[in-house]
């Protein structure tokens, strides 16, 4: 069988039949555990897009294997080459032990879709006609290749295909390259390994024996009955074993079925093919209506005959006028056949493999068999615009898309830091991506209990941010956990538990005056608890910090802001203010005098922005629970943990605001739900993931044990790209990830065993359940790299701070 191409242009190729092919990216869907009717939506996408077309078409779902360049990688992670050299080091093991951990085979999927041209059959110019009477008569004495694409054909195909390509933008991801054109060739002969580096690109050329030979590196082809073995240039033989589908069920659900989606479920690397052709509803009505009359006369001939017909002819009859109603109403007919093809290196593991996916199949109702012969044939149908290796089977368009070929099961950004796993997919992270490339909210939201690999997570992420050459700022409530970053790089600690030195002045936190009058504010209104029912307090509240921050920059501290209250405590215009200024001297006096006072008293200006600043808040007296602070039972020493905590999130802030919109800022608010149940702290939460982290390249990154704890929950999923749902066990916080990842929550409590609610409790540690910011959903492995930072990052109780090796 001789290969069936002949010449390609651009993204269009060429066949032996005389038809024009252009080639797209197919683009990979969102789909897995959205809402039903988002579902619904995305397999009607697919479907809508072949009304308005008629010809042939193929979509090719191909695996890639993937290898790694160390110098590549870190330039499409953001790593600069200006960094220290400790940061440098540790960007250049990480990229060493990612490369290490994808060889063991890593791979994505790749999607094609292949659509015919419609060129005018007609030869209306004499020089055409001769040209192609020329190169008949030339193949013909000489044997050959029949050459019949003249210029004026090759303009035709183009100018169909810019009318193509504009009408299929919304289902793709640009037109394929040469590149892509390697890729699908290589893939068909070398489908087990990495494939070695494309040929140099152009734009067009015919399909010469010679340039055939150096796309699949002059590999040797056997057939035999039920498989092909191929022999590589280095003398390595793979096989592959080809599956097809002589016969489909008679429906499939629109949701529910996704056959082909799921191919990405399986261990091995599968690749597909899907051959379509696709009739206009005023020729399909022609063929239906005729069919249908022939399904009539059968069964009428049967009747007189005093036979019954069969299960099979009835169902067509009945099934024949529902078809015409749906092609009267304007539905295009729609045929497809499918061939799967399986490879590897040991012929009994690829057999083995073969059959248990047919196995699976058939017990759907899928009808699949490994054909005897044409293995070339079977080969040759994985090559755009090649022929199909099994008969087309009629069906309506719908069905073609309900079997998800353009559903994308992967999760992440497609480039940047490796984060982990989703099945055979390597999970990327680029810090700052979903603002730059795609105009939405950097924002993470990451929730777990003890054990799942929460806070690990946490802490990969933020050094990414380091190893991006980006600022990082860390809140941490707990147990000085963060510290682990000091024995990676330089860090800077601002230490404001009861026994630090650290000193704070409120009113000199930010540069800008107005924002720093207004973080003196919010601290005073937390500490002092100025109530909404109080209007009198914070009238004076709010005059004695406007009288401080009249002052010289030298006198605006909390003692000044302290004389000002007694100073107006003891005017007389204004007796109601004056009580009121007078009971909160007293308030802050006793602050002052406390164990915290020395923190918040100082005369200083803290402004000095570190590469990455750990504010450590051990021993600090903060709420233990969420719903006795949302209720307002709390302490006042907790109330002033409160508000050291809120000046913790301002000086974060101000990093993410100061600092030039180009550069990558990272905060890290561990335990949330203590600074979003204050209102000060859920206004400055809100500014952050609102405003921050679309347009001053910050990136919040926001972590609670249990997702219900938070406040004002909607408001933050509404402007979180990332979710990273770790192991939960209580129906209600379960429920609460469910909504907060953007599923429907009654849905998956309804589903038996693939549900959210049954894989929530069902996770093991370092797995968690993870949206990306283009939506996806799906089970990911956390997998830092290297190996080291297990025990680097590791806070299971006993293990923090054992010494580790490095390098």
């Amino acid at each position: 069988m001789k290969f069936p191409l002949i010449a390609f242009k651009n993204n269009i190729v060429f066949n032996n039949q005389g038809e024009a092919y252009a080639i797209y990216r197919l683009k990979g869907e969102a789909y897995n555990h959205l809402p039903l009717a988002e579902r619904q939506m995305v397999i009607k996408h697919l479907e809508e897009s072949f009304y308005g077309y008629e010809g042939k078409g193929q979509i090719l779902l191909m695996c890639e294997e993937l290898r790694l360049d160390e110098g590549g990688y870190l330039a499409a992670a953001g790593v600069s080459y200006d960094l220290p050299r400790e940061v440098a080091l540790e960007a250049s093991r990480h990229a060493r032990s990612v490369r290490e951990a994808l060889s063991y085979g890593a791979r994505r999927r790749r999607r094609y879709l292949v659509l015919q041209l419609r060129l005018d059959p007609q030869l209306d110019d004499i020089k055409t006609l001769l040209a192609e009477a020329r190169d008949l008569a030339l193949g013909t004495f000489l044997r050959s290749e029949k050459w019949l694409l003249s210029p004026r054909r090759l303009q035709e195909a183009l100018e169909a295909e810019e009318e193509l390509y504009h009408r299929l933008r919304n289902i793709t991801a640009g037109r394929a390259d040469f590149g892509d054109l390697d890729f699908i060739i290589r893939r068909n002969t070398r489908r087990v390994g990495v494939l070695p580096p494309p040929l140099p690109s152009r734009d067009a050329g015919r399909f010469t024996p010679a340039i055939i030979s150096a796309f699949s590196d002059g590999c040797l082809l056997e057939e035999h009955p039920g498989y092909i073995a191929i022999t590589e240039s280095n003398d390595e033989t793979h096989y592959q074993v080809f599956i097809t589908f002589p016969d489909l069920p008679k429906s499939i659900p629109e949701t529910g079925a996704e056959w082909l989606a799921s191919l990405d479920v399986n261990e091995a690397a599968i690749d597909a093919v899907v051959h379509f052709q696709v009739t206009r509803p005023f020729k399909a009505k022609k063929a239906a209506e005729s069919r249908r009359r022939f399904l009539k006369g059968q069964i009428e001939e049967a009747i007189k005959g005093r036979d019954e017909p069969s299960v099979d002819e009835e169902y067509g009859l009945t099934e024949g006028r529902y078809l015409e109603s749906k092609i009267q109403a304007g539905q295009p007919l729609a045929a497809m056949a499918v061939t799967l093809a399986v490879a590897g290196k040991d012929l009994k593991a690829v057999r083995a493999t073969a059959t248990r996916t047919i196995e699976r199949y058939t017990s759907s109702g899928y009808r699949a068999v490994r054909p005897v012969g044409d293995q070339i044939k079977c080969l040759y149908s994985f090559l755009p615009g090649g022929p199909p290796a099994a008969p087309l089977i009629e069906c309506d368009p719908g069905f073609i898309a309900a079997a998800g070929p353009h559903i994308s099961l992967e999760t992440g950004d497609g480039k940047g830091f490796f984060l982990g796993w989703s099945g055979a997919a390597p999970v990327w992270w680029r810090p700052g991506y979903a603002a730059r490339e795609l105009g939405r909210s950097n924002a993470v939201f990451i929730t777990g209990g003890l054990g799942g690999g929460k806070s690990m997570t946490i802490k990969t992420m933020g050094h990414f941010i380091r190893l991006a050459g980006g600022v990082l700022f860390v809140i941490d409530p707990k147990k000085n956990e963060y510290r682990a970053y000091e024995r990676l790089y330089p860090i800077k600690r601002i230490d404001l538990s009861p026994g630090g030195d650290q000193e704070l002045n409120p009113f000199m936190l930010a540069a800008d005056e107005r924002r720093a009058k207004g973080i003196a504010l919010d601290f005073l209104s937390i500490a002092l608890n100025l109530r909404d029912d109080n209007d009198v307090r914070r009238v004076a509240v709010s005059q004695a910090v406007e009288r401080v921050a009249g002052r010289p920059p030298a006198e605006r501290n909390l003692q000044a802001c302290l004389e000002e209250l007694n100073m107006m405590a003891r005017e007389k215009a204004h007796p109601q203010v004056a009580r009121e200024a007078g009971q909160c001297a007293l308030l802050l006096e006793s602050l002052r005098d406390g164990s915290l006072g020395h923190l918040v008293f100082g005369k200083g200006r803290e402004n000095e922005i570190s590469p990455v600043t750990v504010v450590s808040l051990q021993g600090l007296p903060l709420p233990r629970t969420a719903q006795n602070l949302l209720a307002g039972r709390i302490t006042e020493s907790e109330r002033q943990g409160l508000g050291m905590l809120y000046l913790a999130a301002a000086m974060a802030r101000e990093v993410a605001f100061s600092l030039p919109a180009h550069i990558i800022k990272g905060q890290i608010f561990d335990e949330v739900w203590m600074l979003a149940g204050i209102s000060e702290g859920a206004r400055l939460l809100d500014e952050l993931i609102r405003m921050g982290a679309r347009s001053y390249n910050a990136i919040p990154i926001l972590a609670t044990q249990n997702a219900s704890d938070v406040a004002n929950m909607q408001t933050i999923k509404n402007n979180v790209s990332y979710v990273l749902c770790f192991r939960a066990q209580d129906k209600s916080e379960i429920r609460s990830n469910i909504e907060l990842l953007g599923a429907d929550v009654e849905e998956e409590e309804e589903k038996k065993g693939a549900g959210l609610a049954n894989l929530f409790r069902s996770l093991e540690s370092g797995w968690c359940l993870m949206k990306d910011a283009l939506g996806r959903i799906g089970q990911v492995y956390i997998d830092p790299r290297p190996e080291y930072l297990l025990q680097v990052f590791d806070t299971t109780p006993g293990k923090e701070g054992e010494e580790t090796k490095i390098g």
